[in-house]
């Protein structure tokens, strides 16, 4: 039955990505799969995605965009898990607010685990953030509240700042570093500190490299297994507009999480 709504869902998904005018698919290999500061897997992971937007809604409404992302595990985590399988899909929708005091966007994500027994995670969040002129720099602030599954219940907050300079016309370079807050039913604290550098380039308009490096440190709601692992990816834009060079869906687009 998990399987069926699966599929349904990505059928779904297909029919209203075929409306957007603006569609990237790309694809992650990463050394770890760490989310919120709790390793997943502490080996090798494949995390494929598709996300579109642009869709024929007039912009005084704002915009919706779709997608979904995946995670592979290749390393079975010290033979806790099956290698060579998709361990989780999830499925979103963001909506950005048509306001221009700050960028806000909405959004909600169905986690679903395809080979397992683990009830889906349904999640909302929330991301606001603002840049300051041009100087490259973007204080965020997301929130997310768990309303069924393992998240049920749970409220992670998360405060930040990132920044990004383009060093060429085809190359650029972002940092960013932000803490975590945990609460609900698990143990309340501060959960985590997390540091990353992340390098773009850009093939061409259409297509993009990324590598990046995180580094965790955790607090005290946190027992960490994984602190540093790296990260390499590749995506293409299908777009009816044109692109600038070096355009690279953020990750707080790709995957609100």
């Amino acid at each position: 039955m998990k399987k069926l709504i699966l599929v349904m869902m990505v059928i779904l998904l297909g029919c209203g990505m075929a409306q957007a005018t603006d569609v990237s698919i790309g694809t992650d290999v990463a050394s770890a799969y760490v989310f919120r500061g709790s390793t997943v897997n502490d080996g090798l992971v494949i995390q494929p995605y598709a996300i579109a937007t642009g869709f024929p809604i007039p912009e005084k409404y704002g915009t919706v965009t779709i997608g979904s992302w995946a995670n592979y595990d290749i390393g079975d985590y010290g033979d806790t898990l099956d290698n060579n399988k998709f361990s989780e899909v999830d499925l979103f929708v963001y909506y950005a607010l048509p306001v221009s005091l700050l960028d806000v966007i909405v959004g909600y994500t169905e986690c679903i685990y395809p080979d397992s027994e683990v009830t889906n995670d349904r999640e909302l969040n929330l991301s606001l953030s603002k840049g300051i002129g041009e100087t490259g720099i973007t204080p965020y602030f997301k929130a997310y509240y768990g309303i069924y599954g393992g998240l049920d219940g749970i409220s992670y907050l998360q405060g930040g700042i990132g920044y990004k300079i383009p060093v060429t016309k085809i190359l650029s370079l972002a940092a960013d570093a932000g803490v975590g807050y945990t609460a609900g039913s698990v143990e309340r604290g501060f959960n985590d500190v997390t540091g990353s550098l992340t390098a773009i380039y850009a093939l061409t308009a259409n297509l993009n490299l990324k590598a990046s490096i995180t580094y965790l440190a955790e607090l005290d709601a946190l027992d960490a297994d994984t602190r540093c692992y790296g990260n390499i990816g590749i995506s293409y834009n299908f777009s009816r507009k044109p692109l600038k060079y070096g355009r690279y869906l953020s990750d707080s687009l790709r995957r609100l999480r």
